[in-house]
């Protein structure tokens, strides 16, 4: 008879359970390595915006054009009556808000501010307050006068953050 040779291989008691343990613990780190790829990512990506970025800030000159336009259209051809006026301040600051919100710059909200009167060729001086971001916030204004009227709108941009 041939004589059989047998080579000793190591015997592992519970392998099945060993091998289940191995996958799991690579599955574990697989997943905290791509949890950490995601951390990396989310510090890397701002979570808010504290400032505008050069192309997203309020033009100041491209509102005053369009507060120029709307009270030229408005009271070119008016004569002031003083029972009109004030439905004509509402039509004016709602004509250059809509106008202004067209230009479309984003998370900036506005004020429109009108002030209307009849000329009598005296002085009108008109003065505001605002505590807001320098770097941010911004404002524009025109005014209009004829024989019978004057009218000075104020468009106030306030960044929202």
């Amino acid at each position: 008879m041939a004589e059989v040779k047998r080579t000793p291989h190591p015997v592992t008691h519970g392998s099945g359970q060993e091998i289940t343990n191995v996958a799991q613990e690579k599955e574990k780190n697989n997943t905290n390595l791509e949890a950490h790829k995601d951390v990396e990512t989310t510090a890397q990506q701002p979570v808010y915006q504290i400032r505008p970025h050069l192309h997203e800030k309020f033009k100041p000159l491209s509102a005053k054009e369009i507060i120029h336009d709307v009270l030229f259209d408005q009271l070119a051809m008016k004569s002031y009556d003083a029972q009109a006026a004030a439905q004509w301040t509402k039509d004016i600051a709602d004509a250059i808000e809509k106008r202004i919100k067209d230009l479309q710059f984003k998370r900036y909200k506005y004020i429109v501010n009108v002030v209307l009167g009849q000329q009598h060729g005296a002085g009108i001086k008109i003065g505001t307050r605002c505590i807001w971001d320098t770097e941010a916030d911004t404002y524009a204004y025109d005014s209009f006068i004829n024989d019978t009227i004057f009218c000075t709108a104020i468009v106030y941009a306030i960044y929202y953050y």
